[in-house]
């Protein structure tokens, strides 16, 4: 393999493995940690609301850490996410998760939402939300 391509490959390799995600949540949320079947359920729309009674605010964005949060926890494609979506938002059973551009945004839309719950691509990305352990 030419030494450039073998460079570019285990780039990728080390792109995608550090695309490992963290989630966050609105600092004023009660949960130090949430398990898998928790974010399961909060992102495939089957669970709307917190312990406390809170509305879930559901955050989410595009990119490598997307795919890998949902293949992680939801255990769906992007496309498979999208469009069991777009069946809850239609039979009116919830808002369509809010769309953040990247890992500041997702940071600061979390900090600043009650109820808010996302993921960013590493806890030093976390701005102001609060981090969650995953179980």
């Amino acid at each position: 393999m030419h030494p450039i391509l073998r460079v570019s490959l285990i780039l990728s390799v080390a792109a995608l493995i550090a695309a490992a995600e963290t989630v966050i949540v609105h600092p004023g949320n009660a949960a130090a940690s949430l398990s898998k079947d928790d974010l399961d359920a909060i992102y495939n729309g089957k669970k709307a609301n917190w312990p406390d009674g809170a509305k879930i605010v559901i955050a989410v964005m595009d990119g490598p850490v997307h795919e890998s949060f949902l293949k992680a926890y939801v255990g769906k494609t992007s496309a498979q996410f999208s469009a069991s979506w777009k069946k809850i938002v239609f039979t009116g059973k919830a808002k369509a998760p809010q769309e953040c551009k990247d890992d500041a945004a997702m940071a600061a839309f979390v900090a600043a939402t009650p109820g808010a719950i996302g993921y960013v691509s590493d806890a030093a990305a976390a701005g102001g939300a609060k981090v969650v352990a995953v179980q």
